[in-house]
Protein backbone atom coordinates (compact mmCIF):
# COMPACT_ATOMS: atom_id res chain seq x y z
CA UNK A 1 0.00 0.00 0.00
CA UNK A 2 2.89 2.37 0.82
CA UNK A 3 4.29 1.80 -2.67
CA UNK A 4 0.95 2.85 -4.21
CA UNK A 5 0.83 6.06 -2.16
CA UNK A 6 4.43 6.82 -3.11
CA UNK A 7 3.67 6.35 -6.83
CA UNK A 8 0.63 8.65 -6.68
CA UNK A 9 2.63 11.28 -4.82
CA UNK A 10 5.46 11.04 -7.36
CA UNK A 11 3.11 11.49 -10.31
CA UNK A 12 1.42 14.49 -8.69
CA UNK A 13 4.78 16.20 -8.18
CA UNK A 14 5.90 15.47 -11.75
CA UNK A 15 2.91 17.08 -13.46
CA UNK A 16 3.81 20.72 -12.70
CA UNK A 17 7.45 20.03 -13.63
CA UNK A 18 6.48 18.71 -17.05
CA UNK A 19 4.21 21.67 -17.60
CA UNK A 20 6.88 24.18 -16.68
CA UNK A 21 9.53 22.76 -19.02
CA UNK A 22 7.81 23.82 -22.25
CA UNK A 23 7.78 27.49 -21.36
CA UNK A 24 4.02 28.11 -21.30
CA UNK A 25 2.37 28.87 -17.98
CA UNK A 26 -0.13 26.15 -17.14
CA UNK A 27 -3.21 28.36 -17.04
CA UNK A 28 -6.37 26.85 -18.52
CA UNK A 29 -8.53 29.93 -17.97
CA UNK A 30 -8.08 32.55 -20.71
CA UNK A 31 -8.06 35.57 -18.40
CA UNK A 32 -5.30 34.00 -16.30
CA UNK A 33 -3.30 32.84 -19.31
CA UNK A 34 -3.39 36.37 -20.75
CA UNK A 35 -3.13 38.06 -17.33
CA UNK A 36 -6.13 40.25 -18.11
CA UNK A 37 -9.86 40.55 -17.63
CA UNK A 38 -12.58 41.97 -19.84
CA UNK A 39 -14.17 44.94 -18.02
CA UNK A 40 -17.89 44.49 -17.44
CA UNK A 41 -20.42 47.12 -18.41
CA UNK A 42 -22.88 47.98 -15.66
CA UNK A 43 -25.90 46.93 -17.69
CA UNK A 44 -24.40 43.48 -18.32
CA UNK A 45 -23.84 42.57 -14.68
CA UNK A 46 -26.11 39.89 -13.25
CA UNK A 47 -26.46 37.92 -16.50
CA UNK A 48 -29.24 39.76 -18.38
CA UNK A 49 -31.81 37.69 -20.30
CA UNK A 50 -31.11 36.61 -23.87
CA UNK A 51 -32.17 39.00 -26.62
CA UNK A 52 -33.28 36.62 -29.36
CA UNK A 53 -34.11 32.97 -30.01
CA UNK A 54 -32.82 32.96 -33.58
CA UNK A 55 -29.87 30.58 -34.09
CA UNK A 56 -26.78 31.63 -36.07
CA UNK A 57 -26.93 30.87 -39.79
CA UNK A 58 -24.17 28.26 -39.59
CA UNK A 59 -26.21 26.15 -37.12
CA UNK A 60 -28.39 24.38 -39.69
CA UNK A 61 -30.59 22.51 -39.09
CA UNK A 62 -30.21 23.76 -35.54
CA UNK A 63 -31.39 21.79 -32.52
CA UNK A 64 -29.50 23.68 -29.83
CA UNK A 65 -27.27 26.71 -29.55
CA UNK A 66 -26.12 27.93 -26.13
CA UNK A 67 -25.71 31.55 -27.23
CA UNK A 68 -23.04 34.02 -28.33
CA UNK A 69 -20.06 35.20 -26.32
CA UNK A 70 -20.86 38.52 -24.62
CA UNK A 71 -17.79 40.71 -24.12
CA UNK A 72 -19.80 42.94 -21.77
CA UNK A 73 -20.62 40.13 -19.35
CA UNK A 74 -19.16 40.39 -15.88
CA UNK A 75 -17.21 37.14 -16.33
CA UNK A 76 -16.49 37.10 -20.06
CA UNK A 77 -13.88 34.39 -20.49
CA UNK A 78 -12.72 31.20 -22.20
CA UNK A 79 -11.44 27.81 -21.08
CA UNK A 80 -8.72 25.73 -22.74
CA UNK A 81 -10.01 23.54 -25.57
CA UNK A 82 -7.12 22.43 -27.74
CA UNK A 83 -4.65 19.82 -28.92
CA UNK A 84 -1.44 21.31 -30.24
CA UNK A 85 2.33 20.96 -30.22
CA UNK A 86 2.65 22.13 -26.62
CA UNK A 87 -0.60 20.76 -25.19
CA UNK A 88 -0.03 17.48 -27.02
CA UNK A 89 -2.11 15.45 -24.56
CA UNK A 90 -5.02 17.82 -25.07
CA UNK A 91 -7.40 19.95 -23.03
CA UNK A 92 -11.14 19.45 -23.45
CA UNK A 93 -14.15 21.34 -22.13
CA UNK A 94 -17.42 19.36 -21.99
CA UNK A 95 -20.60 21.43 -22.13
CA UNK A 96 -24.11 20.15 -21.23
CA UNK A 97 -27.27 20.26 -23.32
CA UNK A 98 -30.76 18.83 -22.91
CA UNK A 99 -32.77 16.67 -25.30
CA UNK A 100 -36.39 17.48 -24.33
CA UNK A 101 -38.66 14.91 -22.75
CA UNK A 102 -40.37 12.70 -25.31
CA UNK A 103 -37.96 13.67 -28.10
CA UNK A 104 -35.20 11.81 -29.94
CA UNK A 105 -32.47 13.82 -31.65
CA UNK A 106 -30.50 12.52 -34.61
CA UNK A 107 -27.27 14.49 -34.50
CA UNK A 108 -25.61 15.37 -37.81
CA UNK A 109 -23.29 18.16 -36.67
CA UNK A 110 -21.63 19.61 -33.56
CA UNK A 111 -19.60 22.73 -32.88
CA UNK A 112 -17.82 24.78 -30.25
CA UNK A 113 -17.01 28.50 -30.43
CA UNK A 114 -13.34 29.09 -29.68
CA UNK A 115 -10.85 31.90 -29.22
CA UNK A 116 -7.91 30.84 -31.40
CA UNK A 117 -4.52 32.33 -32.17
CA UNK A 118 -5.04 31.63 -35.86
CA UNK A 119 -7.75 30.63 -38.31
CA UNK A 120 -6.35 27.14 -38.74
CA UNK A 121 -7.05 23.52 -37.88
CA UNK A 122 -4.12 21.37 -39.00
CA UNK A 123 -4.67 18.51 -39.58
CA UNK A 124 -8.15 19.50 -40.66
CA UNK A 125 -9.79 16.64 -38.76
CA UNK A 126 -11.27 17.45 -35.35
CA UNK A 127 -12.43 14.99 -32.67
CA UNK A 128 -15.93 15.17 -31.22
CA UNK A 129 -17.64 13.44 -28.30
CA UNK A 130 -21.11 13.22 -26.81
CA UNK A 131 -21.29 11.80 -23.28
CA UNK A 132 -23.90 11.20 -20.62
CA UNK A 133 -23.91 10.42 -16.91
CA UNK A 134 -20.92 12.53 -15.88
CA UNK A 135 -21.04 12.65 -12.05
CA UNK A 136 -21.99 16.03 -10.61
CA UNK A 137 -18.75 16.13 -8.64
CA UNK A 138 -16.66 15.04 -11.64
CA UNK A 139 -13.83 12.57 -11.34
CA UNK A 140 -15.04 10.45 -14.27
CA UNK A 141 -16.32 10.90 -17.81
CA UNK A 142 -19.58 8.99 -17.54
CA UNK A 143 -20.56 7.05 -20.66
CA UNK A 144 -19.31 7.80 -24.18
CA UNK A 145 -22.38 7.85 -26.45
CA UNK A 146 -21.06 9.17 -29.77
CA UNK A 147 -17.53 10.01 -30.85
CA UNK A 148 -15.27 10.24 -33.85
CA UNK A 149 -13.14 12.53 -36.01
CA UNK A 150 -14.51 14.58 -38.88
CA UNK A 151 -13.22 17.30 -41.22
CA UNK A 152 -13.49 20.60 -39.37
CA UNK A 153 -14.90 23.82 -40.80
CA UNK A 154 -14.11 27.21 -39.24
CA UNK A 155 -16.63 30.06 -39.32
CA UNK A 156 -15.46 33.52 -38.25
CA UNK A 157 -17.53 34.99 -35.41
CA UNK A 158 -17.53 38.79 -35.37
CA UNK A 159 -19.30 38.91 -32.00
CA UNK A 160 -16.38 37.55 -29.99
CA UNK A 161 -13.17 39.05 -31.30
CA UNK A 162 -11.61 39.76 -27.91
CA UNK A 163 -8.55 39.18 -25.72
CA UNK A 164 -6.47 39.85 -28.84
CA UNK A 165 -7.64 36.52 -30.35
CA UNK A 166 -9.74 35.66 -33.37
CA UNK A 167 -12.96 33.78 -32.66
CA UNK A 168 -14.28 30.88 -34.72
CA UNK A 169 -16.95 28.21 -34.65
CA UNK A 170 -15.21 24.85 -35.06
CA UNK A 171 -17.82 22.67 -36.80
CA UNK A 172 -17.90 18.96 -37.63
CA UNK A 173 -20.65 17.71 -39.94
CA UNK A 174 -21.81 14.47 -41.62
CA UNK A 175 -21.99 12.71 -38.25
CA UNK A 176 -23.83 9.40 -38.53
CA UNK A 177 -25.31 6.97 -36.03
CA UNK A 178 -25.69 9.48 -33.19
CA UNK A 179 -29.27 9.21 -31.89
CA UNK A 180 -30.00 10.73 -28.51
CA UNK A 181 -33.11 10.02 -26.46
CA UNK A 182 -34.41 12.58 -23.98
CA UNK A 183 -31.99 13.47 -21.20
CA UNK A 184 -28.83 15.42 -20.43
CA UNK A 185 -25.65 15.06 -22.47
CA UNK A 186 -22.26 16.76 -22.72
CA UNK A 187 -20.56 17.74 -25.98
CA UNK A 188 -16.98 18.53 -27.01
CA UNK A 189 -15.38 19.52 -30.32
CA UNK A 190 -11.65 20.28 -30.07
CA UNK A 191 -9.52 22.29 -32.54
CA UNK A 192 -6.25 20.56 -33.51
CA UNK A 193 -3.02 22.25 -34.58
CA UNK A 194 -0.31 19.59 -34.40
CA UNK A 195 1.49 19.91 -37.74
CA UNK A 196 5.10 20.81 -36.85
CA UNK A 197 5.65 22.16 -40.36
CA UNK A 198 2.79 24.67 -40.10
CA UNK A 199 4.03 27.99 -38.62
CA UNK A 200 0.57 28.60 -37.12
CA UNK A 201 0.91 25.43 -35.03
CA UNK A 202 4.24 26.28 -33.51
CA UNK A 203 4.71 27.33 -29.89
CA UNK A 204 2.30 30.27 -29.83
CA UNK A 205 -0.85 28.33 -30.81
CA UNK A 206 -3.68 28.35 -28.24
CA UNK A 207 -7.45 27.77 -28.27
CA UNK A 208 -10.12 28.42 -25.63
CA UNK A 209 -13.85 27.66 -25.86
CA UNK A 210 -15.79 30.90 -25.26
CA UNK A 211 -18.34 31.24 -22.52
CA UNK A 212 -21.81 32.65 -23.19
CA UNK A 213 -22.59 34.25 -19.84
CA UNK A 214 -24.47 37.49 -20.34
CA UNK A 215 -27.03 38.26 -23.04
CA UNK A 216 -26.80 34.83 -24.74
CA UNK A 217 -27.70 36.39 -28.08
CA UNK A 218 -28.95 33.93 -30.72
CA UNK A 219 -29.63 31.26 -28.09
CA UNK A 220 -31.84 28.50 -29.50
CA UNK A 221 -33.45 25.35 -28.12
CA UNK A 222 -33.42 24.17 -24.49
CA UNK A 223 -31.49 26.42 -22.11
CA UNK A 224 -28.00 25.13 -21.35
CA UNK A 225 -27.78 23.95 -17.72
CA UNK A 226 -25.68 26.41 -15.73
CA UNK A 227 -22.56 25.46 -13.75
CA UNK A 228 -22.54 21.92 -15.14
CA UNK A 229 -19.54 21.85 -17.50
CA UNK A 230 -16.38 19.77 -17.03
CA UNK A 231 -12.72 20.17 -17.88
CA UNK A 232 -10.34 17.27 -18.56
CA UNK A 233 -6.62 17.68 -19.27
CA UNK A 234 -3.47 15.87 -18.18
CA UNK A 235 -1.44 18.92 -19.19
CA UNK A 236 -3.36 21.20 -16.84
CA UNK A 237 -3.58 18.60 -14.07
CA UNK A 238 -7.39 18.32 -14.28
CA UNK A 239 -9.15 14.94 -14.15
CA UNK A 240 -12.81 15.37 -15.12
CA UNK A 241 -12.93 18.50 -13.04
CA UNK A 242 -16.03 20.74 -12.72
CA UNK A 243 -15.15 23.78 -14.82
CA UNK A 244 -16.01 26.00 -11.85
CA UNK A 245 -12.66 24.93 -10.36
CA UNK A 246 -10.95 26.74 -13.24
CA UNK A 247 -13.12 29.87 -13.59
CA UNK A 248 -16.51 31.39 -12.75
CA UNK A 249 -18.10 30.91 -16.19
CA UNK A 250 -21.48 29.22 -15.83
CA UNK A 251 -22.09 28.31 -19.49
CA UNK A 252 -20.07 27.79 -22.70
CA UNK A 253 -20.91 28.51 -26.32
CA UNK A 254 -21.62 25.27 -28.24
CA UNK A 255 -24.21 23.90 -30.64
CA UNK A 256 -25.92 20.77 -31.93
CA UNK A 257 -27.28 20.25 -35.45
CA UNK A 258 -29.68 17.57 -36.68
CA UNK A 259 -33.32 16.54 -36.63
CA UNK A 260 -35.84 15.88 -33.88
CA UNK A 261 -38.76 13.44 -33.60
Amino acid sequence: MKKVFFAVALISTMIPLVVAQDGRLAEASLDHAMNMRVPAQVEALGHPPHTTLTPPKFCKPCLFYAGDFDSNASDANGLANEVDIIVSTGATTYTPFIVPKGKTWTVTGLFTNNFMTGEVVDPRMAPYEVRKGIPKSGGGGGQLVCHGRKPATLVTLAACQDFGFGCYATIVNTIKGCRLRSGKYWVSVVPYCTNPHDPACQNSYQAFVTNDDGAMKNRFGPLEPANDSFFNSIYFGAVWQPSSQQQTSSRFSVGVEGTSK
